[in-house]
């Protein structure tokens, strides 16, 4: 199939630049089996990778992650408009970290043609940007946060790191702010307190130009347009605020909270930056019977769910409107290779990924 032409349905630059790129991911995937011009359109444009990410309803639905300096995406390997998985138009030496993501925007620490440095790129555009230090020996430490809106501004960035000090029964945060349109490092005379940590700040998502940190029992939070810093409690069961593996992300716009523990695994989604609202739960005896490493186990008059959190580690990694997707340890075993499973929160199934 040629791509249309005026004596056709649609001119072509019309589906180039408005309705392919408003797709979500697994819709796209579907055209490139339409036509070669089709598939190199997806697969290989660099443009149209970028005009996808501005895209305001595009939806990905990957989650990036750095392999032996190689990008990869889960659970989708093929993802759109990466020609170079390997960064080699950065010429990355092996120590190369990804330290966070925010709309399609990688923050990058590492040395750089032998020089270290921090750097912030688009692989779909291959455009990148290396920050200096400002004459201060920086850490690139994984408490950087990045702030991209490729709708209002496709070519600013914030670059927010945290200076933690000790202070009294807890510790105490400041923050440090890169503007790319100034090219300059300020301090802000913001400072949050956080009681009783032992746990230091990590982690960083970007939701609506405000970055947030997970803490032990908190999200600390810096808005980076108001220069305003805080902190919300974490979402709490029948009063007490539940130990287990937790990850925090960035859904549709808004932060999102997962939980596995003892009595199963949970979403949350921050509403109005300061409440809570429970999305999605199950417990573990609901969907035991998907592990396959879950036979034989005896009860001896406990739950399915007591014995199966005794022996394996669940921990959430990723939340995509569907699917929770947690990687499993087994606590009893020296081989501690990891399985990655998905919960569909509608179908209330899981899935090995």
């Amino acid at each position: 199939m040629a791509p249309p032409t005026k004596d056709r349905d649609l001119p072509y630059h019309l589906i180039h630049t408005h309705l392919l790129p408003r797709l979500p991911y697994k819709t796209l995937n579907r055209f490139k089996c339409v036509s070669k011009s089709f598939n190199s359109l997806i697969t290989a444009d660099a443009q149209f990778a970028a005009d996808q990410v501005r895209s305001a309803h595009a939806s990905s639905g990957c989650f990036v992650y750095m392999s032996n300096c190689r990008l990869s995406f889960f659970p989708y390997p093929a993802f759109v408009g990466v020609p170079d998985p390997s960064l080699g138009f950065l010429n990355p030496s092996s120590t190369v970290k990804l330290v966070t993501s925010t709309n399609g925007l990688l923050l990058l620490c590492g040395k750089f043609n032998g020089e270290k440095s921090i750097c912030v790129c688009n692989p779909a555009t291959r455009e990148a940007a290396f920050v200096s230090n400002n004459g201060r020996e920086k850490s690139y430490r994984s408490e950087m946060g990045l702030v991209y809106d490729p709708q209002q501004s496709p070519h600013r960035f914030i670059i927010v790191e945290l200076l933690l000090h000790n202070y009294g029964y807890g510790l105490q945060y400041r923050f440090d702010v890169f503007l790319s349109d100034t090219s300059e490092w300020n301090r802000s005379r913001q400072t949050v307190y956080i009681d009783g940590s032992i746990v230091a700040a990590s982690k960083p998502v970007c939701a609506n130009g405000v970055i947030y940190w997970s803490c032990s029992k908190c999200l600390m939070w810096y808005d980076t347009e108001a220069d305003l810093a805080g902190s919300i409690t974490l979402p709490v069961i029948e009063g007490k605020v539940v130990e287990g593996q937790t990850h925090t992300g960035v859904y549709d716009g808004d932060v999102v909270y997962c939980r596995t523990w003892d009595d199963g695994i949970e979403v949350w989604r921050l509403t109005g930056g300061s409440r809570w609202d429970r999305l999605h739960g199950a417990s573990w005896d609901s969907m035991i019977g998907a592990f396959d490493f879950c036979h034989g186990m005896r009860l001896r008059g406990k739950s399915q769910s007591e014995m199966f959190f005794k022996r394996w580690s669940p921990q959430p990694v990723g939340f995509d409107g569907r699917f929770v997707y947690f990687k499993v340890v087994n606590l009893k075993c020296r081989d501690k290779r990891e399985r990655v499973f998905g919960w569909d929160c509608d179908k209330g199934r899981v899935e090995d990924k």
